[in-house]
Formats: structure tokens, sequence, C-alpha cells
């Protein structure tokens, strides 16, 4: 097995980007963080045979990627990863862990093949990377409210909420009301706050609402110390494998075999085992961004 390191890094990739960070770096942009050096820890998945495909995923995300006690990776996505290793013949993973700018870069540059950290395919990142056109995972979405009586898209209407252009959920919220003209949420943009600070304008009436994702609110409003409730999950961001764009023939391979998993439903084994909640049967009926964005 590789080398592993057991110091992780503390702050969530996704944490620093939608609560402490700036949201004007964007959940779909290459944010510019300073890249830290490579991390060593990996794990390899279960083939043993094949090319051998340099995979990187970011170790500081849990439940998706981290580090356990004993410093292995562990998560959802490096369940998934290793799951479709062995049910790959031709090719064989190599899992490491890297800092998230860092891991976008090596992907770039052909270092890397195929990186995993809950990524969406931004019109962005198509420009670099190619996807599979399978998602391995959902991330339920809610919005913050000040009422507690708002709880679906329709209870939305007319009501504004705070987003910025640049963030994915923006063009998702924006293509809603193209599709639903009748239900139109108000976007009121916004650069440079902070989940908290986003919680708090929610909270003092600037703006009726934020969304976010469900398993961020509960840590936010309490951080934030502003008392909103949150509304069913309304919508679902799809996330992908990323690769390297020469990368075509891997792309198809992974991809045929996440829609055999999805199919026999051992990919929503795994995510109840490892995020408490089969996403692809908990969240069929709920608006995605797949329907929103490729119409």
């Amino acid at each position: 097995m590789a080398k592993q390191n057991a110091t992780p890094y503390m702050i969530s990739r996704r944490n620093f980007l939608k609560g402490a960070g700036i949201l004007g770096l964007g959940v779909f942009g290459v944010a510019s963080l300073s890249g830290c050096a490579p991390d060593s820890s990996s794990a390899t998945g279960g083939s043993d045979s094949g090319k051998t495909v340099s995979v990187l995923t970011y170790n500081g995300n849990p439940p998706y990627c981290s580090l356990d006690k004993e410093g292995n990776l562990v998560g959802y996505d490096v369940d998934v990863l290793k799951a479709v290793d062995e049910r790959l013949d031709d090719y064989s993973f190599d899992i490491d862990s890297m800092d998230f700018t860092a891991m976008i870069t090596a992907c770039e540059s052909g270092s890397a093949e195929l990186v995993s950290c809950q990524l969406v395919p931004s019109e962005e990142r198509k420009e670099k990377f190619i996807f599979c056109e399978e998602p391995f995972c959902l991330s339920p979405m809610v919005f913050a409210v000040r009422d507690p009586n708002i709880k679906t898209l329709d209870d939305m209407a007319g009501l504004t909420t705070l987003s910025n252009p640049i963030n994915y959920e923006y063009g998702m919220i924006e293509n809603y009301n193209e599709k639903y003209p009748d239900k139109a949420i108000e976007l009121k943009t916004t650069s440079d706050i902070t989940m908290a600070d986003a919680f708090k304008m929610v909270a003092s009436g600037q703006v009726d609402s934020y969304s976010c994702y469900d398993g961020s609110f509960d840590a936010v409003n309490d951080e934030a110390g502003t008392g909103l409730y949150k509304t069913n999950v309304v919508l679902c961001e799809s996330t992908y494998f990323m690769f390297n764009k020469e990368q075509t023939e891997l792309r198809d391979a992974v991809d045929k075999v996440l829609k055999e998993m999805k199919g026999d439903g051992s990919l929503g084994k795994l995510a109840e085992q490892d995020l408490g909640v089969d996403v692809f049967t908990a969240y069929a009926d709920v608006l995605s961004d797949n329907e929103l964005m490729n119409d």
C-alpha cells in the first residue's frame, strides 16, 4: 500500500468555500488559494492489474474524503473510487490526496488522470476537463429563511434570495426562473461574503433567503446565532468525477461502471453507509441541476 500521511488538512474544502470562506471564490471555479505541497496520504483500490491511474482527492472534506485516525483515506468518494476500481479490469487506481487547488492543477497538467472532491461540471471547468455522464453523488440543498412556514419552491415564489453570479447555484436558480416564470425567485447578487454573513442578512430582513447545502445549515445557523429555519430539500446538485481532457477512454470506462453501480443499487448502498442516506432514492423526486442546467 502506498505511503500514508497521518496529518490531515484541517479545513473542509466545501466548508471553506461555502462557510468560512469568501463566496466570491465560487463553488465551481478553481479557487485562487495558495497551493500547498502535495500530501502523501494514499489508498490503493481493489485492482492489482491493468494500467495504473493516478487518482487524486482532497483529504479535508468529511464524510466524502478525509483521513481516519490511522492516516488512511476514507469517505464516500474514496469508497466509490475503490468500488469502481474493483470492477475495472484494464485499470488500477492509485488513490492519493492533495490540497484542493494543487489537485485541480495536477489534473489539468496530466500528472493526475482523475480527481474527485464533490465537483460540479461548471462551464469554466468544462473548458479544461471532461466529466462522466453519470453523477456519483447528489448534494441536497435547502434555503435558509426567517419564516418556518416556507417549505417548498412554490412557497419561495416572489421571494428574494442572495447569491453570487459566479456560483453554480446562481445558475441553477436563474434557470429555474426561466423554466418556471410564474414561480420565479428574485435573485439578489452578492460577492465577497461569508455564509454566516449571508445568514445574518436573511435574519435582518435584507433578503428573504439564502441557498445552502442541507448538511451545512445547522452549523452555520448556530455559529451565526441567527435562529433561521430551513426549507425542505428543494434542489439537488449532481457531483461527478473529473478527468484530464486526454482521458476519454478512462472516462468512458468509469462512466460505464458507475451506471452499472447505479442500476444494481450498490452506489446507493455506499451512500447509505457513508452519508447516512441513499441519496439516489431519497432525493429521486427533488428537482436537480441536471433538469435545470441541461435543458
